[in-house]
């Protein structure tokens, strides 16, 4: 008997494995969403600040503080997500699924 365990077919071989492939795609599909959301609440204070500047008369604050309590309501959703994201990656990442070897 080979004493080596590194041999091919040896007792101590493990089975290969991999990442589990669900886990990742709801993840990467769950950060892509949170990107989107973060994506929406700049394009949302650029409209505001760009509101502000191109007013003939002069801005009121609160005309400035409704625009920016709009824009970051995405936010609000994008933490959520991204949150969900990363822990479905590392579940995805420790859970493992054999290799199927035909």
């Amino acid at each position: 008997m080979d004493d080596n365990p590194y041999t091919p077919g040896s007792i101590s071989s493990k089975p290969k494995t991999r990442a589990s492939r669900r886990w990742l795609w709801a993840g990467f599909t769950s950060l892509a969403l949170a990107t989107l959301c973060i994506i929406a609440t700049v394009i949302g204070m650029i409209w505001s600040f760009d509101a502000v500047a191109n007013s003939s008369t002069a801005p009121k604050p609160s005309d400035l503080a409704t625009g920016i309590s709009n824009a970051m309501i995405p936010s609000i959703g994008a933490m959520p997500l991204a949150l969900l994201g990363v822990a479905l990656l590392v579940v995805g990442f420790i859970r493992r699924e054999p290799i199927d070897s035909k």
